[in-house]
């Protein structure tokens, strides 16, 4: 009997570790399920986390590039401002001069014995002229500002045709032209800032219109004409600011 019941004792004994194997390899798989799983989570919450941090970067550079558009904007009004004050100071020294300038006349003339009524009368009307372009270039310059460029162009555009012989007459060519090429009109732009130098040579902003047309023309790809345009600004202005940018840019064409 006992012969009979040895061989499946000894094939049960047999089987047991191969049992044992395969429980091993369940757990040892279910340990690296969990291992993954633990791994898979914590890569999700790391890319959850570097996905928040890309998100506030982004809004911080976001307000950045905001406030920089602001101050850039604040300097644009204040440098406009500034432009409108020299513009004032310009006029007011100029009505002071002709006020010496009236007076004198009304003392030579009484000195000797005329009435002098002609010629003071004149600049009376000159002085007055003046005060109205500067009026009506202040508003043109406003809107210009405003970025109201096609308004701003109409208002500058009257200030130059109905004061030509004025102050205000070089100002309003040389923000007419800003404004054209603004909106792109090359062509209109150069041709204002030209009438600029040409008609008011020795105004402060004729190198400034001259450098402004030798961008324009670089823009264009006209590098023969901006070269030209720049060597006329360094023999004309040697003495400005322009003039020292305008040496830069012809040592890089």
């Amino acid at each position: 009997m006992l012969k009979r019941l040895l061989p499946f004792a000894l094939l049960g004994s047999l089987a047991l570790p191969g049992h044992a194997g395969l429980f091993d390899d369940d757990e040892a798989r279910k340990q690296i399920a969990e291992i993954r799983n633990q791994t898979e989570s914590r890569i999700n919450d790391q890319q959850r986390r570097l996905d928040q941090i890309d998100s506030r970067v982004s809004q911080k550079l976001v307000e950045v590039q905001g406030q920089m558009g602001e101050l850039t904007q604040q300097i644009a009004q204040l440098r406009g401002q500034l432009e409108v004050i020299n513009f004032n100071l310009q006029n007011l020294q100029k009505r002071q001069q002709d006020l010496y300038v009236d007076l004198d006349g009304r003392m030579r003339a009484m000195e000797e014995g005329t009435s002098g009524g002609g010629n003071p009368m004149s600049r009376a009307r000159n002085t007055q002229l003046e005060a109205e372009a500067a009026t009506a270039y202040e508003a043109a310059y406003g809107l210009y500002r405003e970025g109201k460029l096609k308004p701003a162009m109409a208002a500058l555009n009257g200030v130059n045709s109905k004061y030509a012989n004025t102050q205000a007459a070089p100002n309003a060519l040389f923000w007419l032209a800003m404004a054209h090429a603004r909106t792109g009109d090359a062509k209109s732009a150069l041709l204002s800032f030209r009438k600029l130098v040409d008609a008011h040579r020795d105004h402060p902003k004729a190198p400034d219109a001259l450098r402004a047309m030798a961008s324009l023309q670089l823009d264009q790809g006209n590098k023969k004409a901006a070269a030209s345009t720049l060597k006329e600004l360094l023999a004309n202005y040697p003495d400005t600011e322009a003039a020292k940018e305008a040496e830069k840019e012809l040592k890089k064409l």
